[in-house]
């Protein structure tokens, strides 16, 4: 004999989602209680030009508002989640904390990217020495490895926008 047990809720992970045009994130739905006999759900968005829901990955496509709605097979208990889409805000620029500096062989020295606008929504950069034979860099991290000079460049993901410090190496 089986008995049957009814749902009696459901609830989301998440009430309220911020997320950037082509972010996606993923919803949790608890149906409750834990030993009901149908967890099933069905998700739907009420704007699915702005945000999609699969399973409950929720993909943002366009700047605005949607909300999420999960409901249960069992009883149509629902819970919702409201998503607001913003748009990217776009990298304009990266500056260096230094744009010289001299070193003796074997020493080192931290060099701070700052990505313009602080709010930017991709902070992402890379490093790069354009003679490792001189100088190395990694994560900022300036380690002097032979007399001479070397560019430290330092790109934003977003826009390909570069600053460069020159670093002189001297052997003591």
């Amino acid at each position: 004999v089986m008995v049957r047990v009814a749902v009696t809720g459901v609830s989301l992970s998440k009430t309220g989602l911020p997320l950037v045009k082509g972010a996606t994130e993923m919803l949790i739905a608890t149906v409750s209680p834990s030993d009901a006999t149908n967890k099933k759900v069905i998700w739907s968005s009420n704007n699915s030009s702005l945000a999609t829901v699969e399973n409950g990955q929720v993909t943002a496509l366009s700047a605005g508002n949607a909300t999420i709605t999960v409901t249960t097979e069992d009883g149509n208990h629902t819970a919702t989640c409201k998503v607001v889409v913003t748009d990217p805000i776009p990298a304009s620029g990266v500056t260096l904390s230094q744009t010289e500096l001299s070193l003796e062989k074997g020493e080192t020295a931290d060099l701070t990217a700052t990505v313009s606008p602080a709010d930017a929504t991709n902070q992402k950069v890379t490093w790069s020495s354009n003679n490792t034979t001189v100088a190395t860099v990694e994560n900022g991290k300036v380690t002097a490895v032979s007399g001479g000079k070397a560019n430290i460049s330092v790109t934003t993901e977003d826009g390909n926008h570069t600053a460069t410090c020159e670093v002189t190496v001297t052997v003591p």
